[in-house]
């Protein structure tokens, strides 16, 4: 697992002391244990100005996506989890170590984008890297349109709360476009001339 990604989710920039390096090594063979990764999607196609996935007539009323998915005609929309028991070792620690809990909660985090990373790699054609409602300029109640539309109460015992939020925690839904390889970078960013993170040197995404 690569630890920048974890530090990053612990908004750390360089190695830690040796007593978090060890706690961050004990919770990543931990996270390996208890997780069971799973996913689920569905291709759709894709018609611009507005943009809109055709299938479900539904829009996409976003500029982050229209800035992105401008030369994809297709899209995926995707569902992952880590499972039930991720949920339950977090909240164990949060009543019995709160310094592991945090570190915990930080290699999940990473596992579950690691997971999603490889499973994309393995299924999917050329395609940009996700985009999750209640990030940037989606909005979070997309959650619930496309987890009925996926299933994945069924598919993947994922449910939502009143919030929109899913539970378990480290689960995720995200849209994908098809047809054009856009990696994270600041160059590519649509936010690039006017990012707080970038002005003070900072990214929000971790370079190999």
């Amino acid at each position: 697992m690569n630890k920048k990604i974890i530090r990053h989710y612990l908004n750390a920039q360089t190695i830690m002391d040796e007593q978090t390096e060890k706690l961050i090594d004990v919770c990543i063979e931990e996270v390996k244990q208890y997780a069971q990764f799973k996913a689920v999607y569905q291709q759709f196609h894709l018609s611009h100005q507005p943009l809109m996935i055709k299938e479900i007539h539904f829009p996409l009323e976003s500029q982050d996506l229209e800035f992105y998915f401008k030369d994809c005609q297709e899209c995926i929309v995707i569902a992952c989890t880590l499972g039930l028991s991720i949920d339950r070792q977090m909240k164990y620690y949060e009543h019995m170590d709160m310094a592991k809990a945090v570190v915990f909660d930080a290699v999940s985090n990473a596992y579950l984008e690691e997971c999603c990373n490889q499973y994309e790699s393995l299924h999917l054609p050329h395609h940009t890297f996700r985009f999750a409602p209640g990030y940037g300029d989606i909005p979070l109640d997309w959650n619930q349109i496309f987890a009925s539309i996926l299933q994945i109460n069924k598919k993947l015992g994922v449910s939502l709360n009143p919030s929109g939020l899913l539970i378990p925690m480290k689960s995720m839904i995200g849209l994908i476009g098809i047809g054009k390889d856009v990696q994270k970078t600041c160059l590519s960013c649509i936010r690039k001339d006017d990012c707080e993170l970038r002005k003070g040197g900072q990214r929000c995404y971790v370079k190999d």
